[in-house]
């Protein structure tokens, strides 16, 4: 079989094959809801250089993290200009979402705390202006509650 042709197809059906989501994901148009699952340092800096690339007003940050990891690099790597939803993921190993905006504000990251990621999401879209972009992320798990 003709191996290239097989990969091409393979990739092109891979979210229906594989239930591969929550990777540079919209779940709504209006407003415009963006998730991505990177949770290391390579794939944050890739999906904020991917997101350096979207035009909108304003950028909404619903964010969560779990306790475990370290966060500096992280933090660095977000952009400074948008307005962060902070929540605890929720699983044993999601940071509380008061750390987690203390930790953030050393890196000029502001916004309020939510009891759950849904919540902040919530709060997001009310916020949203018509060209803004929401997007959520940190960590598989954070992304996982709004899928």
């Amino acid at each position: 079989p003709d191996l290239p042709k097989a990969v091409s197809k393979g990739f092109s059906e891979l979210r229906a094959l594989s239930r591969f989501i929550g990777r540079w994901d919209y779940l709504s148009m209006q407003p415009r809801v963006l998730v991505d699952s990177a949770h290391n340092e390579d794939g944050i800096r890739q999906a904020m250089l991917a997101l350096g690339q979207l035009e909108y007003d304003h950028l909404h940050f619903v964010l969560g993290v779990v306790s475990d990891k370290t966060h500096d690099k992280l933090f660095s790597l977000l952009p400074d200009d948008a307005t962060y939803y902070f929540a605890k993921a929720n699983i044993p190993r999601g940071l509380e979402a008061t750390q987690l905006q203390q930790k953030a504000a050393v890196f000029g990251l502001r916004g309020k705390t939510y009891t759950s990621v849904n919540r902040a999401l919530a709060s997001a879209k009310r916020k949203a202006g018509e060209r803004d972009l929401i997007f959520v992320g940190g960590s598989i798990f954070t992304v996982a509650e709004v899928l």
